[in-house]
């Protein structure tokens, strides 16, 4: 058995740091180590349901977007950005290939983009720290930390124009684009 067959074409954003493209890149493709991976690749487990909810088992999709705890965050992101949260998407790829696609100048898709690399980088560190040392990171939190992060990562690693951490709170960007 080889690996499956995608279309494994990525964008590559500079604007995020390279580990948070990778982990995106592997997310999207199912090939982060969540517990049917590991169980797929014979490692022996005693069982693959997410050991957050204990109902689910754990795929990529599920830590990602279909747990409840991360559809909450990406819902908050989304509001926060004005995307309407899309109904029927039940794949991180396809919520990605929303984000990429949604309405807007190519700066403004870009930080889109860039903003859920972010939530993708924060829902695997809270999703570690849960499984690994039974510490919860409340919604709030990781979207708070999601957006730090994004600010940090235009004002350090853009050419775009000095962004207010205000403005940016209230995603009012319309002056760095």
């Amino acid at each position: 058995m080889g690996e499956p067959t995608h279309n494994r074409e990525f964008f590559w954003n500079s604007w995020a740091p390279p580990k948070q493209n990778v982990l995106l890149w592997r997310a999207i493709w199912g090939s982060v180590a969540s517990k049917s991976g590991l169980a797929r690749q014979g490692v022996a487990l005693p069982d693959t349901l997410c050991s957050r909810c204990g109902i689910q088992t754990e795929d990529p999709d599920h830590i990602f977007l279909n747990y409840l705890w991360a559809r909450c965050i990406w819902w908050q992101v989304l509001t926060w950005m004005r995307i309407n949260f899309p109904v029927n998407c039940s794949s991180l790829k396809d919520l990605i290939d929303i984000l990429k696609e949604s309405p807007g100048s190519k700066a403004w898709k870009r930080t889109v983009y860039t903003v859920g690399m972010a939530a993708v980088w924060r829902i695997w560190g809270a999703r570690n720290l849960k499984t690994f040392e039974d510490s919860f990171v409340p919604v709030k939190k990781t979207v708070d930390l999601i957006k730090e992060d994004v600010f940090s990562w235009i004002i350090n690693r853009t050419k775009l124009k000095a962004l207010a951490w205000e403005d940016w709170m209230e995603f009012n960007i319309v002056n760095l684009l």
